[in-house]
């Protein structure tokens, strides 16, 4: 009989490794990438929280489909005032939300002054 063939998106050192292993270690290993993705899927319906969003923001809403915060940004010009300590720009609109792991962020556009 064959022995199974490990998915080509695993990488080898980890298909090379598992075949050698026991059947408690399989085991082990099974209950603990079961218990990964169980941890990720509880993750992607989290909401995204301040932690996971950058420093200095100022969250407006949220919801289902995100977190809605407003931030001021520099603009990477050298000459310009934001980037000696004056003001930043902005402020600026963004949506973040969960996708699998990561957290994203989608620009809304420029927010009214607060």
């Amino acid at each position: 009989m064959t022995p199974p063939t490990a998915p080509a998106s695993l990488p080898d050192y980890i298909a090379d490794g598992l075949p050698k292993q026991d059947d408690e270690t399989l085991r082990d290993t099974q209950e603990y990438i079961d218990q990964l993705l169980a941890d990720r899927e509880r993750r992607r319906e989290e909401p995204v929280t301040e932690d996971d969003l950058p420093d200095d923001v100022d969250v407006v809403e949220e919801g289902s489909s995100g977190t809605v915060y407003h931030e001021y940004r520099t603009c990477g010009d050298d000459t310009c005032q934001c980037m000696s300590g004056g003001p930043k720009h902005g402020p600026y609109a963004y949506r973040a939300y969960r996708d699998g792991d990561t957290v994203r962020r989608e620009y809304l556009g420029k927010a009214e002054s607060e």
